[in-house]
C-alpha cells in the first residue's frame, strides 16, 4: 500500500542496548555468587564439643570407713609347748588306735554337752537345758564335710600337729577329738569364722577354744547337725 501523501516513511533504526546506570552497575559488582550464598544460607557456628565423662567403674572403690569395718586377721603366733602338758601329733581322719571314740550317746539331765549347728556355723555349750556359752565357728567345706551325729570327746590335747595332702599345721592349740580325726580346736591360720573353711574339724578362735577346752572334759557329748 502506498504511503499517504505528505508523510515520509522512517527507515528502521538498528537495536542498541541501553547502557546500565552507574548506581545499578556498582550494585551488581557487590552481589557476587559467594555473597548471595552467604546471605541465603548462613553457615552456623560450630557446636561446642561435649566433654567426655569418665566411665563408671564396675565395682565401687571402698571408702576408708568401709575398709576400717573389715575384720582384721589374727596374726600368727607360734605356740610353744608347755612342759608337763599332753603333746601328741595326730593326722586328721586317721585315728590313733589307742584313742578310739566311745559309742554314740546322749547327755543326761544337768550334764555338760556341746551342740554344733552346721547351718548356723555356731557352737553352743549347754549344762542340761541351760545355755552357758556360744561361739561362731568354721566347719568343713562341701568337699570335706563335718561328720554329723552324736559323739563323745575321747581325747583332749593341749597341742597337736595336723597335716594332710595339702597342708601342715603345727602346734594346733586346744584340740578335742570326738570322732576319728574330727575335732574341736583353736585356729590361728584364718579369721574367717562363720564360713565353712576346714577339712572337717570345727574351727574356733583360739580364745574360744581355750574356754571350751577348760569347760569340757573327756566324755562330754558333742552333737553335730544341720
Amino acid at each position: 500500500m502506498a504511503a499517504p501523501l505528505g508523510f515520509a516513511t522512517p527507515s528502521p533504526t538498528p537495536f542498541q542496548p541501553r547502557p546500565l546506570s552507574p548506581s545499578f552497575a556498582v550494585s551488581l559488582q557487590f552481589v557476587t555468587p559467594a555473597a548471595t550464598l552467604a546471605l541465603a544460607s548462613p553457615i552456623p557456628s560450630p557446636l561446642p564439643s561435649a566433654t567426655p565423662t569418665s566411665e563408671v567403674p564396675l565395682e565401687a572403690t571402698p571408702t576408708p570407713e568401709a575398709i576400717a569395718d573389715l575384720p582384721t586377721p589374727t596374726p600368727f603366733v607360734p605356740v610353744t609347748p608347755t612342759p608337763g602338758l599332753i603333746w601328741v601329733s595326730i593326722v586328721p581322719d586317721t585315728p590313733t588306735p589307742a584313742f578310739l571314740p566311745p559309742p554314740l550317746t546322749s547327755a543326761g539331765a544337768g550334764e555338760r554337752w556341746i551342740d554344733v549347728d552346721l547351718s548356723e556355723q555356731r557352737l553352743y555349750a549347754y549344762e542340761g537345758d541351760t545355755l552357758v556359752n556360744s561361739f561362731v565357728v568354721s566347719t568343713g567345706t562341701w568337699q570335706y564335710p563335718t561328720v554329723k551325729g552324736t559323739f563323745k570327746i575321747y581325747v583332749k590335747l593341749r597341742y597337736a600337729d595336723m597335716s594332710g595332702p595339702d597342708y601342715y599345721l603345727p602346734s594346733v592349740p586346744y584340740v578335742m577329738y570326738f570322732y576319728k580325726g574330727y575335732g574341736l580346736h583353736g585356729t590361728y591360720w584364718h579369721n574367717n569364722f562363720g564360713v565353712p573353711m576346714s577339712h572337717g574339724c570345727v574351727n574356733l578362735r583360739v580364745s574360744d577354744a581355750a574356754w571350751l577346752f577348760n569347760w569340757a572334759s573327756v566324755g562330754t557329748v558333742v552333737r553335730v547337725h544341720d
